[in-house]
């Protein structure tokens, strides 16, 4: 509208809505004013968002259907931007169901292993005898007795026991026929206040039958064993690799009587 016909729309404007009969007479006036404003109306509306977008190519000049990259926060976001944009990687699946399978019975073998085992060393316990009352070790600074001569290869000494000492040497060639020997003596003659004891008892093993000396506490016994067992007590000692278990078994009535007499 030019503003010619804006003063045109002003002046009607004032006829129709002053003081005054208004443009009530005038036809022709009042259809004027209805058309400006139309115009007016028409002119201030909002114009509709255009239906095409316009980027300039690399000459600068605008192309026609393409849509400009915009950057946000350092990020392109355009259709190329869209077409270039990598797609998610997905993530790295180590453990998949052969692997767990593997790995599941991997560790079942580890611990059916591990319970076998632990399982053996109660079991050994578990059914060890009931009479069963001290497991000797091996004495690495006990000294060999000299009743026995120059200590052979091989040879162990175990703990003290009441008054008692053990010891195996392996088999000589004259006693081919055994693996190993079993002796028990006075603990006087290992700890050097005897050259000689009074007590021997000697027993050999062979195959799987290991080294068993029996014995039972009497008169000729060392002090200390006869102050811990009773008269006509059976006592056993039998070899079981680096160990040496001690067995006992109370005197029967009949065995008092003759161990009394012995005495």
């Amino acid at each position: 509208m030019d503003d010619r016909t804006s003063a045109e729309l002003t002046s009607l404007r004032a006829r129709a809505y002053g003081r005054g009969t208004g443009l009530e007479d005038d036809r022709e006036a009042l259809d004027r004013l209805a058309e400006l404003e139309e115009l007016s109306l028409a002119e201030r509306a909002p114009a509709p968002p255009p239906s095409e977008t316009y980027a300039p190519d690399a000459a600068g000049e605008p192309v026609r259907g393409a849509d400009p990259e915009v950057s946000i926060d350092g990020a392109v976001v355009g259709p190329e931007a869209e077409e270039e944009a990598p797609e998610p990687r997905r993530p790295l699946i180590w453990w998949t169901r052969r692997r767990i399978a593997a790995v599941g019975a991997l560790g079942l073998v580890a611990v059916i292993v591990a319970v076998a085992a632990i399982s053996a060393a109660f079991t050994y316990r578990l059914q060890a005898d009931p009479r069963e009352i001290a497991v000797l070790q091996i004495d690495p600074s006990a000294e060999w007795p000299e009743m026995m001569g120059n200590r052979p290869d091989g040879s162990e000494i175990f703990e003290e026991f009441y008054g008692l000492r053990a010891f195996v040497q392996d088999n000589a060639p004259r006693l081919s026929a055994v693996d190993v020997c079993l002796s028990v003596i006075e603990a006087s003659a290992v700890t050097g206040r005897s050259s000689y004891s009074n007590f021997y008892i000697g027993a050999c093993g062979a195959g799987e039958f290991p080294a068993t000396v029996s014995m039972l506490v009497n008169s000729t016994a060392p002090d200390e064993l006869q102050e811990r067992f009773p008269a006509g007590t059976s006592l056993q000692f039998i070899l079981r690799g680096d160990e040496l278990a001690v067995l006992s078994s109370p005197p029967a009535p009949v065995a008092v009587d003759e161990a009394a007499d012995a005495g």
